[in-house]
């Protein structure tokens, strides 16, 4: 009937698949939105004082919260998943990752950190995926692969050289760290048959339980953040980042192959940079522009999104 809304379901079989995509693409530029302003917002965590385990707290007790209906309906173990795979999707895509990210941008601006976490994800994706699916490379991704290299190290080595004292090494060590767990994350829930949002609920069930656990063991500086700065972190970590962009994460990567998604990561330190620049006034130099411009560069062609 005109008027009526259209379900998926309802679409002719020709139409359906556009139709998927174009969702799918729509849950990607939400998803990289979302990804920046976390960079932004957990480098401002760092800058407030906030530890790694409160990060992890105020980005997944509120997403497990938000997600309760579906693992309390349906277990935080989904239903056909290996013992492996709850272990690296749910830990690996989740309380390791944003561990290690918060803790590595306590040393690190979000520039560094939009070279050193989306952008290196094709090339550690690309690795996992050659040894373990035995995918190969033609001679532009390859290309692709050096110049993420050449781009990152490039950046890497000027800070470590000009700001050594800061420690901003360290900062780069630990985000390259957490790329290459988020990028097991992605290789093991793209091999499994969980669903997105039963992925999502995992990851941030078991995330908040051992952020949690962690909090006995690390102590919490919460009490004395400001009010402001605790409703700021639930918003953009735990509803947007925790609940939202799993779950457009997780439906992008069932609908369109993974060196795809990857490819549009490029455009996360462009936007880190420039919310780092224009949020918390961290500058942007020449050297580190023009890393960040090879490095896009690389992940561009590394990812496929031109092909040989």
């Amino acid at each position: 009937m005109p008027g009526q809304p259209t379900s998926p379901a309802t679409l002719p079989p020709s139409v359906r698949p556009a139709h998927d995509r174009l969702l799918a693409w729509g849950a990607v530029a939400i998803t990289l939105v979302i990804w920046a302003s976390f960079l932004v917002v957990t480098r401002a965590a760092a800058r407030a004082e906030l530890s790694p385990a409160d990060v992890g707290l105020l980005r997944f007790a509120p997403a497990a919260l938000l997600f309760a209906p579906v693992w309390l309906r349906r277990s935080p173990l989904p239903p056909g998943a290996r013992p492996v795979e709850i272990v690296t999707i749910a830990l690996t895509g989740g309380f390791a990752f944003v561990g290690l990210l918060s803790w590595g941008l306590q040393y690190a601006p979000v520039a560094d950190s939009g070279v050193f976490a989306p952008s290196m994800l094709p090339l550690y994706v690309a690795l996992l995926s050659f040894l373990l699916l035995g995918e190969r490379f033609g001679p532009l991704r390859l290309a692709g692969f050096a110049l993420i290299l050449a781009g990152a190290v490039g950046i890497g080595g000027w800070e470590a050289l000009s700001g050594a004292a800061s420690g901003t090494w360290r900062g780069h060590l630990l985000i390259s760290v957490a790329a290459f767990l988020w990028a097991c994350y992605t290789v093991a829930y793209r091999r499994s048959s969980i669903a997105p949002v039963d992925a999502a609920a995992m990851i941030c069930f078991w995330s908040a339980l051992g952020f949690i656990a962690l909090a006995f063991v690390v102590p919490l500086r919460l009490p004395q953040a400001a009010l402001s700065v605790i409703a700021l972190q639930i918003v953009m970590q735990g509803v947007l980042s925790g609940f939202v962009s799993t779950i457009t994460y997780g439906y992008a990567l069932s609908r369109i192959a993974p060196s795809k998604v990857a490819a549009c990561a490029a455009l996360v330190p462009v936007m880190a940079a420039l919310g780092g620049w224009v949020f918390l006034g961290e500058p942007i130099g020449l050297v580190k522009s023009l890393g960040i411009a090879v490095v896009a560069l690389g992940v561009l062609l590394a990812s496929g999104a031109i092909r040989d």
